[in-house]
């Protein structure tokens, strides 16, 4: 379990505040679901409660496990998940929620998570900007994919550099 020691400053360590950090988020995402109660289309509540579930249990489970890898995955597939699932609204921020997963991988993995995981994030930007062009009648238009990955990836590279940094 994530502690804090003289022998292990809890600063030092970014799996362990990243294990806290999930923690925290978990409110947050089942306050999010609950106050879109009724303006989900049908079937999407359903996803995501059961998103917020998963990441509930995961967030618990990873915090004792001590896994930072599969915490990342964890909130990679969540982030996916709910970027899709709010895909109904072209408004929503949810989207930038992917820079959260970047600047994770980035403090576990270094400058190289900017290659990873971008990369891995346009199926779901790329859904997001086909439902909401959809629901906007717009034409799609591709920037709104690679615009955001290149930023995540720019993101990434500085954030992975200062953490390499770190003492």
């Amino acid at each position: 379990m994530p502690t804090l020691s003289p022998q292990r400053p809890f600063r030092h360590n970014p799996a362990d505040w990243i294990a806290w950090a999930r923690l925290v988020a978990v409110p947050f995402a089942f306050l999010e679901v609950a106050i879109e109660k009724g303006n989900y289309p049908p079937g999407y509540e359903r996803w995501a409660w059961t998103t917020a579930g998963v990441f509930a249990a995961g967030a618990v489970g990873l915090f004792f496990a001590r896994r930072p890898l599969a915490g990342l995955v964890l909130d990679g597939l969540v982030v996916s998940a709910f970027v899709c699932i709010y895909s109904f609204e072209p408004s929503s921020p949810v989207r930038e929620l992917y820079f959260l997963v970047v600047i994770e991988g980035a403090l576990l993995l270094g400058p190289r998570a900017a290659f990873l995981l971008p990369p891995a994030s346009v199926p779901g930007l790329w859904f997001f900007e086909r439902q909401a062009s959809g629901e906007l009648d717009v034409p799609f238009d591709v920037g709104h994919v690679l615009g955001p990955a290149g930023l995540q990836l720019l993101v990434g590279l500085v954030v992975g550099r200062l953490a390499g940094r770190r003492a």
